[in-house]
């Protein structure tokens, strides 16, 4: 009676296409964006067109 049984393979699905997810920054990238605005303004202030 075994011989009579037909096995099926379960069939095997492609893993979903899932889109691509938007890279987050850096967490440092805030404090560097910061330094170099202060330093801009530094630098605007010690050429005098800043004022002052």
């Amino acid at each position: 009676m075994k011989d009579n049984v037909v096995k099926f393979r379960q069939i095997e699905k492609k893993p979903e296409q899932t889109p691509r997810k938007r890279r987050e920054p850096p967490a440092w990238l805030p404090f560097v964006l910061l330094i170099v605005l202060a330093l801009v303004i530094y630098g605007l202030q010690r050429s005098g067109l800043f004022g002052g």
